[in-house]
């Protein structure tokens, strides 16, 4: 005789209201699609047998790439933070995030701009623009920084000033700063821009060399400006200079100061 649980199992019990989803016949659900002129077939329920409606390949497809692209413009939005204001809102840099090198005249600092297109392509080593005031450093390490981030490549950029004011804050406020020495550290591409501008000293020098040495171990890149390359080393120390000259693209540029033409 034969076991309840085979007759069960054998004739499953279909809700009345999922018993009359779909067509019995598939013809009825079946048509051209209105973008691909492909002829789609319907989708049959296993619970009923029935037919309903199924979804081109070609909606599918633009729908993973709508997706996909909503996706991308919203992390490259989240990106502008992560790279201008990781420091916190006081020391946001993010009005460089518009900074591009079509912006940028290349013809007054051609080796300078042609060596920081190769080196947003190819991230490798240290870069280090040094020379007069104006001439467009900040410009060009921006112009990195955003570059990358049309390309999914996350960069934090700061200022040597507002690095340590922030880094000061914390301490001031009895809050652990190491937290943002770590976020130097880790970032795919860091960027400090006036990196002589903060006065020297041994508790600075100390943080110079933990990122700098830190990123050098791990193979990830930096890029600098300075106005004096030669006392570079009086500023990050002598020991953050030496690991910066592995793999060192330095660029002069020099000139008319750009701001006196605004």
């Amino acid at each position: 005789m034969e076991s309840l649980k085979s007759v069960i199992q054998s004739q499953p019990v279909i809700h009345p209201f999922l018993a009359k989803i779909g067509k019995e016949d598939p013809l009825e659900v079946t048509y051209v699609c209105e973008y691909c002129g492909t002829r789609v077939s319907p989708y049959q329920l296993k619970s009923n047998g029935r037919y309903v409606r199924a979804i081109c390949i070609c909606v599918k497809e633009r729908e993973r790439r709508e997706a996909r692209e909503t996706q991308e413009r919203n992390w490259r939005e989240q990106q502008v933070t992560y790279t201008y204001s990781w420091l916190g809102k006081h020391w946001t840099d993010s009005s460089l995030q518009a900074k591009t090198f079509d912006q940028f005249d290349q013809m007054r600092q051609s080796p300078a701009f042609e060596m920081c297109l190769l080196f947003s392509k190819d991230l490798y080593g240290s870069l280090v623009l040094h020379g007069s005031y104006g001439t467009g450093k900040t410009h060009l390490l921006a112009a990195i920084c955003n570059d990358l981030r049309g390309r999914g490549i996350a960069s934090r950029f700061t200022t040597a000033p507002k690095l340590f004011r922030a880094i000061q804050e914390r301490i001031y406020r009895k809050e652990d700063y190491y937290e943002l020495i770590h976020k130097a550290v880790t970032a795919p591409l860091l960027v400090i821009d006036d990196i002589d501008k903060a006065k020297p000293s041994e508790f600075r020098e100390e943080v110079y060399f933990e990122i700098i040495d830190e990123r050098t171990k791990a193979g990830l890149p930096i890029a600098i400006s300075t106005n004096r390359l030669a006392d570079l080393a009086e500023f990050v120390g002598g020991a953050a200079c030496s690991r910066l000259s592995m793999g060192q693209l330095a660029v002069q540029m020099s000139g008319d100061d750009y701001r006196m033409e605004i």
